[in-house]
């Protein structure tokens, strides 16, 4: 569940003015069960939960989100090799980074180091909320409107890698 009186104001005023905010104020919890049907049913244009089967796309991710599909069709694994990520670092850090095995979180500067951890506990979805990977340096420069990406693609592509990594 997001709540915004946990987070520091600078977060919220950043995910306000790039208006993600209103997006993850819909996370309110979650169902279990409808979560695995939808991992295990999932394939990648559809989905069944019950007896109901839906569409899943960049757009209806789009729609259901409230949040534009323009930008960059970015994801984990697609690279680059700006040094943009300098000034979300501690400049007696910047020197250690190894993004293969990652950075601790506390390598970044305030507000990005809680904006990182806002990042992966509810658009990455991950569980090591210490470590920063290249990607989350990548989704900081379009919450600074550095670069620009596509959300729904995105989650689109999260959505896909989690379902295939079920079903194996």
């Amino acid at each position: 569940m997001f709540d915004s009186s946990q987070y520091h104001e600078d977060c919220i005023s950043i995910l306000k003015e790039i208006q993600w905010l209103p997006f993850l104020e819909k996370f309110r919890g979650s169902n279990e069960e409808v979560t695995k049907q939808f991992a295990f049913t999932f394939n990648r244009e559809k989905a069944l939960i019950g007896n109901f089967s839906f569409r899943v796309s960049e757009d209806t991710i789009a729609q259901s989100i409230g949040i534009s599909p323009e930008g960059e069709k970015y994801f984990k694994t697609k690279q680059f090799k700006e040094k943009s990520w300098t000034q979300f670092m501690s400049r007696s850090r910047v020197s250690s980074v190894n993004w293969k095995k990652g950075v601790p979180r506390s390598w970044l500067v305030h507000p990005w180091d809680e904006m990182v951890y806002i990042l992966q506990k509810f658009v990455t979805c991950e569980g090591r909320y210490s470590i920063v990977y290249l990607y989350h340096i990548k989704l900081l420069l379009h919450l600074k409107r550095q670069c620009v990406i596509s959300l729904p693609y995105f989650l689109l592509q999260s959505l896909t890698k989690m379902s295939k990594t079920i079903q194996k």
